[in-house]
């Protein structure tokens, strides 16, 4: 009878904390990330920083837009000053009280976003709730005044997350930050 040989096992580690590391014997270590999402919820701030300064690519994944070097490093100081995450460095850009231009990046409180933002909601909600009454009061069967309501509710409740997001909330960051009180006292 001849001797039964097992096949060498092939076997895969990952490694999740260093770059590249020269493990015992003869195989070495990479960090090789699968998405871009996994290097944004491994790496530390340090790192995330030094890479968003020096690749706009990565800056663009990580906060939505793409600065020359000078505004990316005004961004990153803005974001470590006032304690921001990188959403709401995102949604702050997004509703216009983070500027960024080709020489600098500040923030710009405005008192006009959260009024305009809470006009908005006040129309869409009357707009809704007219849809809404109006539904109920037609002849139509009861599972179309149904559908009907349902399909107004979600987008009512679509735009005013949308207004949420774009108009309310940066207020409401720039306030916990405290750059709106240093800004409305000079």
């Amino acid at each position: 009878m001849k001797e039964q040989q097992s096949a060498p096992q092939d076997s895969i580690q990952i490694n999740l904390i260093g770059e590249q590391r020269k493990a015992t014997r003869d195989y070495n270590e990479y960090f090789i990330p699968g998405s871009i999402k996994l290097v944004l919820a491994t790496w530390t701030q340090e790192k995330r920083n030094s890479m968003a300064l020096d690749n706009s690519n990565f800056f663009r994944y990580r906060f939505g837009f793409e600065p020359p070097k000078v505004a990316r490093q005004q961004v990153l100081e803005i974001q470590k000053k006032h304690d921001l995450t990188d959403r709401e460095v995102r949604w702050l850009h997004r509703s216009g009280q983070l500027k960024v231009t080709r020489t600098e990046a500040k923030l710009i409180p405005s008192r006009l976003m959260p009024a305009a933002g809470w006009i908005q909601v006040s129309i869409l909600s009357f707009f809704c709730l007219a849809m809404t009454l109006q539904i109920a009061a037609s002849n139509a069967p009861a599972w179309k005044q149904a559908l009907g309501q349902l399909i107004i509710s979600g987008l009512w409740f679509g735009g005013a997350c949308m207004l949420n997001s774009l108009l309310l909330a940066p207020w409401r960051t720039l306030k916990r930050a405290g750059v709106v009180k240093a800004a409305m006292r000079s």
